[in-house]
């Protein structure tokens, strides 16, 4: 029982070092939950970029500021037509005493603390009944239905602004993980790099793809230099995202890493950035998540170990822990895949002469007999 609960608090563990990456993020252009780094330095006056696209511009602020950009404009907007309420009223001499004979404008209003209130009830569309604005000031009628209208524009403002804060393709970004490190492994003398991604949501993503790309310094030392990579499913592509997913990456003579060695990998000044693109399939909103590796998360000679599911009833259960875990490959060494793929060829030139010399001692000897 003692060793159950060791091993369940171990594996808690393990999930959380894996979420939450303690690692600092401070030389990343993308930190591992997808955030960019990048900051224009002496851009232009950002004016010119934020009215044009003011809609964009507040669903990219932090919730807190959207919440407080809305809430003032409800109480501005309710404090300005209260202000102009009480301007035709005080012109109209509702707060004088009555004489019996004239007809306020905004029936039982005697201070501006109730018109702020009728304003309210007014742009809200409240209505309690009390206080309403009568036919003797056709001033009053017009700031009712203006008020109205703006009322109407401010709700379908932040209606639209929270709906697309919901349905933004990095809400649903959270629920794709990347796994925390990218294995370097040989399989057949050719050298790949892996990463595993998995789908937390029920609900699949479909045609998912992945994308990345590698900043490294340029050797010529004139500054950095973006690569394009390619990463491929593992396993037989599918439109479904049901288990978890190993793309490999072929370092060949196009990659930015065929002459990297182990020493290379692991002490190298480079960042592979990954994105992952696909469909959600209930809502049918785009998902975009993405993720970085620094050379410090790159493992020689380790490919992932594959998730195991276990069948209970109608349901097939995945193994969480096994994302997280990898294997060693022992027959690798640590020398880079171009080197390898020269000391392949010299074999098996070698093993050509050999046999090419066998075959002629063979035939002569067939001759001479």
């Amino acid at each position: 029982m003692e060793n159950k609960m060791r091993a369940r608090r171990r594996s808690v563990i393990d999930f959380f070092d894996f979420v939450t990456n303690s690692e600092p993020d401070d030389m990343r252009i993308v930190t591992k939950s997808g955030n960019t780094t990048v900051k224009l330095a002496n851009q232009p006056s950002s004016k010119k970029f934020f009215y044009p696209n003011i809609f964009i511009s507040i669903v990219e602020l932090e919730s807190a500021w959207i919440c407080l950009i809305f809430l003032t404009c409800f109480l501005l907007s309710w404090f300005t037509f209260a202000l102009l309420y009480f301007v035709v009223a005080e012109a109209n001499g509702d707060f004088l005493p009555a004489d019996g004979e004239s007809q306020p404008c905004v029936e039982d209003v005697h201070n501006f603390l109730e018109m702020f209130q009728f304003s309210m009830e007014t742009q809200t569309t409240i209505g309690y009944g009390t206080r309403y604005v009568t036919d003797e000031c056709p001033t009053a009628i017009l700031l009712v239905v203006i008020q109205s209208i703006l009322g109407v524009l401010i709700l379908t403002a932040i209606t639209g602004v929270i709906l697309f804060k919901f349905q933004s393709p990095k809400r649903r970004a959270h629920t794709v993980l990347f796994s925390k490190v990218a294995c370097v492994y040989e399989d057949n003398g050719i050298y790949f790099i892996e990463i595993q991604i998995l789908n937390m949501q029920r609900s699949q993503l479909i045609d998912p793809k992945v994308a990345a790309l590698c900043i490294m310094n340029r050797e010529d030392g004139s500054g950095k230099c973006r690569l394009d990579m390619e990463f491929n499913p593992c396993h037989e592509s599918s439109r479904l995202f049901f288990r978890p997913k190993v793309f490999r990456h072929l370092i060949d003579k196009s990659s930015p890493f065929w002459d990297f060695n182990r020493k290379d990998f692991e002490k190298g000044a480079y960042e592979i950035l990954v994105v992952v693109e696909g469909v959600d399939e209930f809502t049918d909103s785009f998902v975009h998540a993405r993720t970085s590796y620094l050379p410090s998360e790159m493992k020689w000679s380790r490919h992932f170990k594959q998730m195991t599911a276990a069948r209970k009833a109608s349901t097939f259960k995945l193994n969480f822990n096994d994302f997280t875990r990898t294997t060693r490959s022992f027959d690798m060494s640590d020398e880079s895949a171009s080197q390898a793929s020269r000391r392949n060829s010299e074999e098996t030139q070698e093993e050509n002469v050999i046999q090419m010399t066998e075959f002629v001692n063979g035939h002569v000897d067939i001759q001479y007999n």
